[in-house]
């Protein structure tokens, strides 16, 4: 017998067709584009290698240990999934210089010989993530008591604290690569402050229509204050002022995760789990 769903708690909402491969594109676009927009040094020190496979992205981050950022996702119904497609993910990360890497992809993408190909790469189910959704017009405002504004390129070494801290980004030190997305284009990144103490911060990348929230972060002595509810909120409305219809986010805890609980508090509802397949070299 299987094991129980850790998520089977939590409400779910039938996202469609269309909508599940722009939240995969929204993800997938984000992922490579902080990457790319690292500064050359940083891309040469940290052996940062991106690449389009069909109609998603592989990426390579050889100085990672936690192989996070070592990663192939956004695939979808026009560019099936199928066995070369694993094999050409797997070249393209071997030669970069990875030994082990991960494939995202959505549920409905899976194709009906998975478990053959699964068998054929080695591949294993390491874990699984959850997709959450919101309308752009749904979500519930967040309040905190501190002052909330867009981050400028003299904000990054604060926000670099906080990835640090939330998501142990230090060995090596990733957090570099933040400065290219507070520059990007795509991207708005907004913080909350104590004083001139960046205390909380989050991005946002808007994609053909769908804001994509991630890279949050609070510092544990400001938690508790409503600072990630608030940065929900602020995103939430520089995304509707862009466009978006939706916003997604995702997290990898269960229904008592602190990410997953203010997702909901704001609206989100989870839309789909997404297993993480491993592959090893």
């Amino acid at each position: 017998m299987s094991a129980p769903d850790p998520w089977s708690t939590m409400p779910s909402i039938p996202l469609s067709v269309p909508d599940v491969l722009a939240v995969e594109r929204a993800e997938s676009t984000y992922f490579r584009r902080f990457l790319d927009h690292a500064a050359p040094e940083d891309r040469a020190r940290l052996g940062i290698r991106t690449a389009a496979v069909r109609d998603g992205v592989a990426t390579v981050v050889t100085a990672d240990p936690s192989r996070y950022w070592t990663k192939a996702m956004g695939f979808g119904p026009d560019a099936p999934v199928d066995d070369a497609l694993v094999a050409d993910v797997v070249a393209f990360s071997r030669a970069a210089g990875a030994a082990q890497g991960t494939l995202a992809i959505a549920p409905l993408a899976l194709p009906v010989d998975w478990s053959a190909i699964c068998e054929h790469h080695a591949l294993v189910a390491a874990s699984t993530w959850s997709k959450y959704a919101c309308s752009v017009t749904e979500v519930v405002p967040g309040r905190t008591d501190l002052p909330v504004r867009p981050l400028t390129v003299d904000d990054v070494p604060g926000w670099a604290r906080i990835i640090r801290e939330a998501f142990g980004m230090t060995d090596p030190d990733l957090t570099p690569m933040l400065r290219g997305a507070v520059e990007d284009p795509v991207a708005q990144v907004f913080g909350a402050f104590d004083g001139d103490l960046l205390v909380g911060a989050g991005a946002l990348y808007v994609v053909d229509g769908v804001g994509s929230l991630n890279t949050g972060g609070t510092l544990p002595t400001h938690r508790r204050r409503g600072v990630q509810s608030a940065l929900l909120a602020a995103r939430a409305a520089a995304a509707a002022d862009s466009g978006c219809r939706l916003l997604t986010a995702e997290t990898g805890g269960s229904d008592d995760d602190p990410s997953a609980r203010n997702l909901v508090r704001a609206g989100f509802v989870r839309a789909y789990h997404r297993v993480n397949w491993t592959w090893t070299a």
